[in-house]
Parts: structure tokens; C-alpha cells; sequence
């Protein structure tokens, strides 16, 4: 938990408000989201309910949105008519005017709602449970080794409300599942595990790398006013229009977070306070001794300056080794002032975001991250401190005017040092992982995606990503490493380039295809193949061939 300040701030803040109508959030799926963000594109105008580069979103204002677009010009396919009904059915409490869809429930208590396993409303309680089953196999090979591949996941959503003054949130999973090779080696080099916190390898056998863990986020919903927010609990965000983050995503694990959004119109304003944790200190037994905190302050404002054009600043501080800073607790100021009135010890970052939408079929966005500038210095080229990252990506809807063919590709960058700092508690990791860009720093990368619904429930999904990175060695700190300290083994002052240390050039080739037997229940089929090569020569050569079903529980992408 935070220090007491930290707690006592959010306990009076609570106290002290009239608390007002409540909505949940629609948990973050790339997949899932890209269908909302379809229906923006092709409606002309971005949304004033929520803003595309910050999520999740609230199921209310999703629900508000889907029913004001303009229908009748967006000349709506089938496949488009379904989708809708589907983003609808999915959020169908907020909905006042829609009938019940099923009409003989299971033991007439079951599915009354086809998007419900169960669930209970009246006008002072309202409560949806929906179990989470994920089941599959496949196999893996390589060069040198094959393995089998599977998957074995149940657990529980609950989502509600309180007197439609308070609402909460609770997931719960117990999970077993095989790892492919280059994520087997990419957690072992980091000591973590994408999208998760504490994981155990079965047998303790790091050749198998089967991991047993539990997953679980919850928060409560507060709403003083119609137009400001508070949630409080554990969970993750995402801040940005594309695939990737570069400043804050979903790769990491879950943490404890206070968030505070204001909506006025055209404008949104988010600020969170969170607590995160710091696994490169040493500690003894983890379930003996409480793992070193680290904290993250984070604020973003955007507005959509036309019906077609956003545009936002942020600002975030990385800092630890002492108690939450009561300097950061104000919301509404410039955190590199703070971070200069405290000492200058922590990690400030500042960028801006932007998303275009064009013709009702294209949208344009991006990313900019200054880690750190110097105006003088910078002039050098090649400088050590010109720590920056971008994103410019592009969606081109029904692309070719082939109806319901979306392709949607993107270009990141991150300079070498770029997120890293001379601590561990102010670098950008979170649980040994990224908390932006899997890849960490000192990488260019293009990926391009592209997807096809031919009929109601079959999705079909090609992707190809390419990257070149530059790791690190024992000996040299080349700037792509991010849990390193930057002040330390930096063989160059100058002369610093994407790409420097042992340059690898990775290529990822998936497809994917799945389709809906029933309301969030898929089957699900793929097909991967992954190549490395440096100096020419190829390092690792391996392909996954994986098939599942799964009911309520979204795919995490190994895009890396």
C-alpha cells in the first residue's frame, strides 16, 4: 500500500464528495477496442464521450457513444450491424430502451443476457459475474528443440454497482501455460513475465518454462459529478492510439492506482498517482519480506481541437527510495517544477499525442517522448542525452474498398538510454518489465496488421513486425537495456545511434483466425513464425502453431 500520506489524501478526498451515477471500464483488448475506434473512423468526428488515446474506456460512455453516431451515413454493412450489436450486448445495462434478448434463460436464472452468465439489476443493485475459461495447445519448434504448447485458464469477472453510486470491479484467474522459446528467453533475461507479477516456473525447470501463476485486478468507481472520475485500485492503463505505448501500456503488471479524470466537453484531463514495484533491489524471500516500492505520477490533457483533430501534452515522474512525495500530490502542475524543487533526483518525462481522422476511412497518430533535453548539448550529434521515442502510425478502414478489410501500420523508435535512469526506482520498469515498449530502448521497429471479418463472427488477422535493436554486453552499457544505469559503463559521450552494441534484426510473421460460437466465446487458430539475424547470419529460426477456446478472457499479444 502507499505511505500514509498518500492514503489519508485519498481517504478525505472520498470522504468528503456526494457521490453520483457510476460505469465501469471495458477491460483493454486491442482486438476489442479496434472495433470501437472502426466505428470513429467511419462516423467522420472523434468522440467527446471518450478520447481513443487514453484507456480503458468507461462502458457507459462507449454505450452513449455507439448510440449517437450517424447511422445513416456511415452506410453500414451486415458485418458492421453485427458489430454493433455486439459492442451494444456487451454493455447492455446502460442501455435503457433495449428489450431483454433472451427469452427462455438457462434454469431461468442463466443468461437472461446473452453477454451475462449471471447477473442481478434493480434500482439499488446491479451485478454481472461471467466465469473466464481459457483452453488450448499447439506445438513449438526451432532449430535445436521442440516443445509442446498449451494453455489452461479459469477464473471469475465481476462487474457492478452499489446504488448507482459506487462501482467496482474484480478478476481473479489461476493459470498454467507453456511458454514459447524467444518469450522464455526474453523473461529469463529480464527476470519477469509479460503482462504478469509474480509468477513461479513449475519444477523450477527453466529449459520446460511452464509458468503457474494467478492474475487479478480491482477497483471501485466514483463519480462526485458528472464530469469527474475517481478509480482506486489495481489495474493497468494504456495511453496511446497504436499497437504499441511509448509511454505507458499494458506489458507490465498489474499496480495499485489512484485516478482522477475531468470531462468538459471537447477536453480531458487524467492524472494518476500509483504505486508500482521495484524488484532489482535485493530483497530476501518475496513472500517473507514486502518488495521495494516505486512510484509513478502521470498526468495527460488532450482536446479535440476540431471534429477530426486531438491533440494532448503529458507529463510523468518515475521516483523511489523514500516515501510517496507529497509535492506530487497537486494535479494540476508542471511535474518537472516539482521534480526540481525535491532535488532533481527522479525521472521526468514530458510528450505530446495526436490522432488525425481523414475521409471517414484513415486515421493518422503519434507519439513524442523527451526523457531528457539539453539545448546546447543536443547540438552534438549523437549526444548520450538525447533521449527521445516516437510512434507515427496510420488505420485505413475498409482499405481498397474491400468491405470490412482494415490494415492498420506503425513506426517506433526509442534512441539508446531513452526510459532508463541512474536508479532502479526511476527507471520506467515495473515488476523487472517496460512499462512503454517491450523492446525497452535503442530500437526502430515497423509492424503492420491487418484484419478481415468476411462474416458475422469469423476474424481473420494477419501481422508482420520487424525491428532492429542494439543490446548490451557485460562489459558496455550501449543504451538498450533499461534497468541499467545510464551514468554507468557508457562507452561514448558522442556518436550515439539507434543500433549500436550487438545489433539483432528480428521478423515476426502470425496469423490468426477466430471465430464466435457464442457471445465471447471463440475458437481460435494460429500460425507464427519468428527469424533473428545478425551480421547476416541467422540466429534463431522457430515456429508456433497454437488452437484454443477460450469464453470471456482476451488474447495478450508476445508481439516482440
Amino acid at each position: 500500500m502507499p505511505q500514509k500520506p498518500f492514503r489519508l489524501f485519498i481517504f478525505f478526498v472520498l470522504l468528503s464528495i456526494k457521490l453520483s451515477g457510476q460505469s465501469g471500464f471495458i477491460p483493454y483488448s486491442s482486438e476489442y477496442y479496434h472495433l470501437i475506434d472502426r466505428f470513429e473512423v467511419k462516423s467522420g468526428y472523434l468522440s467527446n464521450d471518450f478520447h481513443d488515446n487514453v484507456k480503458p474506456f468507461e462502458r457507459k460512455r462507449v454505450l452513449n457513444y455507439l448510440n449517437s453516431v450517424p447511422l445513416d451515413s456511415m452506410r453500414l454493412t451486415k458485418v458492421d450491424s453485427f458489430n454493433l450489436s455486439y459492442l451494444k450486448n456487451d454493455n447492455w445495462e446502460w442501455d435503457s430502451i433495449r428489450p431483454v434478448l433472451t427469452k427462455k434463460p438457462l434454469l431461468k436464472v442463466f443468461f437472461k443476457e446473452p453477454a451475462d452468465f449471471y447477473h442481478y439489476k434493480n434500482d439499488d443493485f446491479d451485478i454481472h459475474v461471467n466465469p473466464i475459461l481459457n483452453f488450448g495447445g499447439g506445438s513449438n519448434s526451432s532449430q535445436s528443440e521442440k516443445q509442446g504448447q498449451f494453455i489452461n485458464t479459469r477464473g471469475i469477472r465481476i462487474r457492478g454497482s452499489v446504488n448507482n453510486k459506487l462501482g467496482f470491479y474484480t478478476l481473479f484467474t489461476e493459470n498454467q501455460e507453456s511458454s514459447p522459446f524467444y518469450v522464455r528467453e526474453y523473461s529469463l533475461g529480464l527476470d519477469g513475465y509479460p503482462y504478469n507479477g509474480f509468477t513461479k516456473i513449475v519444477n523450477g525447470d527453466s529449459v520446460a518454462f511452464v509458468r503457474d501463476y494467478i492474475q487479478a485486478e480491482g477497483y471501485m468507481v466514483f463519480y462526485p459529478s458528472r464530469h469527474i472520475m475517481l478509480k482506486m485500485g489495481h489495474s493497468k492503463n494504456f495511453v496511446g492510439s497504436g499497437m504499441r505505448s511509448m509511454i505507458l501500456s499494458d506489458f507490465s503488471s498489474p499496480y495499485f492506482n489512484f485516478q482522477a479524470s475531468v470531462r468538459l466537453g471537447r477536453l480531458e484531463y487524467m492524472n494518476i498517482l500509483a504505486k508500482m514495484n521495484n524488484r532489482q533491489e535485493d530483497f530476501s524471500v518475496a513472500d517473507l519480506e514486502v518488495i521495494p516500492p516505486k512510484f509513478m505520477v502521470f498526468h495527460h490533457l488532450n482536446v479535440n481541437v476540431t471534429k477530426n483533430f486531438n491533440m494532448g501534452l503529458f507529463e510523468t515522474v518515475m521516483f523511489g527510495n523514500r516515501k510517496f512525495d507529497m509535492n506530487y500530490l497537486n494535479p494540476v502542475i508542471f511535474y518537472r517544477f516539482v521534480e526540481g524543487l525535491v532535488g532533481s533526483s527522479d525521472n521526468a518525462i514530458v510528450g505530446a499525442d495526436f490522432k488525425l481522422n481523414l475521409l471517414k476511412s484513415i486515421s493518422f497518430y503519434g507519439q513524442l517522448i523527451l526523457d531528457e533535453f539539453n539545448r546546447k548539448e543536443n547540438q552534438k550529434e549523437g549526444w548520450y542525452g538525447q533521449k527521445n521515442a516516437g510512434q507515427l502510425g496510420f488505420k485505413y478502414i475498409d482499405a481498397f474498398t474491400l468491405k470490412q478489410f482494415d490494415i492498420q501500420g506503425e513506426f517506433n523508435y526509442a534512441r539508446p538510454y531513452t526510459y532508463s535512469h541512474y536508479t532502479t526506482y526511476s527507471n520506467l520498469v515495473n515488476y523487472n518489465l517496460p512499462i512503454a515498449h517491450p523492446l525497452g530502448a535503442n530500437f526502430r521497429e515497423f509492424i503492420v496488421k491487418g484484419r478481415y471479418q468476411p462474416i458475422n463472427r469469423l476474424y481473420l488477422r494477419a501481422t508482420y513486425m520487424w525491428n532492429s535493436k542494439g543490446y548490451d554486453d557485460a562489459l558496455a552499457n550501449w543504451g538498450g537495456d533499461i534497468t541499467r544505469n545510464y551514468r554507468e559503463d557508457r562507452p561514448l559521450e558522442f556518436g550515439n545511434q539507434i543500433g549500436q552494441g550487438f545489433k539483432i534484426e528480428t521478423s515476426l510473421t502470425n496469423f490468426e483466425a477466430s471465430y464466435m460460437l457464442w457471445h465471447n466465446l471463440f475458437l481460435d487458430s494460429s500460425f507464427q513464425m519468428r527469424r533473428q539475424m545478425a551480421l547476416g547470419e541467422k540466429l534463431t529460426k522457430e515456429n508456433l502453431f497454437k488452437f484454443g477456446m477460450r469464453w470471456n478472457a482476451f488474447q495478450n499479444d508476445y508481439l516482440f
